[in-house]
């Protein structure tokens, strides 16, 4: 029962978000497969190819990389309703520089590249969902980007915590501090006193 929920509620987000069709209903039933993930599982290791899309019907993925000291830099935080791959490495076919690891129990459909490029040569309406994958990933770049660069660590603790109060609970303080490139210390600091300033 949870399956047959979890691809009406997929498909209808293709369809609003995505501008897919009904007509291409079949098609996603066909290309996508649902696979279940557990917390801390590791969907793809660094220097791997990623050879899958996924879309998270349920749970949190995240991408992240290790520096030369072993720190993680968590690059993305994906909840329900978002695609997430590797891009560079799914579409060129090389090496990830990333991780993709499982933040919780869930659900997500995948796709392998060989799947992809069939379902999107389907029709023009499928070709969508890979316009708007691009589009989506090119504007977080931008917005990321300045995100990380102009503001101080407290605008970032306090943008991160206003834009995601749900997200918040679901996350440790650990990998979030690594999203926004400060160190756990920091971030607790800074949280306490924005909570802090809230509540007077």
């Amino acid at each position: 029962m949870q399956k047959i929920s979890s691809l009406l509620e997929f498909m209808t987000c293709l369809q609003k978000n995505y501008d897919l069709h009904k007509e291409e209903d079949k098609s996603v039933q066909k290309y996508f497969e649902l696979q279940e993930i557990k917390k801390n599982e590791i969907l793809l290791n660094s220097g791997e190819k990623c050879n899958k899309l996924y879309f998270v019907a349920k749970g949190l993925l995240r991408t992240f990389h290790l520096n030369k000291n072993g720190s993680e830099f968590t690059r993305l935080i994906v909840p329900e309703g978002k695609f997430c791959t590797i891009l560079i490495s799914f579409q060129e076919k090389i090496p990830s520089p990333a991780i993709i690891q499982a933040l919780e129990n869930g659900l997500v459909f995948s796709i392998t590249l060989k799947n992809f490029q069939e379902f999107i040569s389907q029709s023009p309406n499928a070709k969508n969902v890979y316009t708007k994958i691009l589009e989506d990933y090119q504007n977080f770049q931008i917005s990321r980007l300045e995100f990380l660069t102009t503001l101080s660590p407290k605008e970032k603790v306090e943008q991160f915590l206003l834009e995601n109060s749900d997200l918040e609970k679901r996350i440790s303080d650990k990998i979030i501090a690594s999203y926004l490139q400060i160190t756990p210390e920091t971030y607790s600091r800074c949280k306490k006193k924005m909570r802090s300033r809230l509540k007077n």
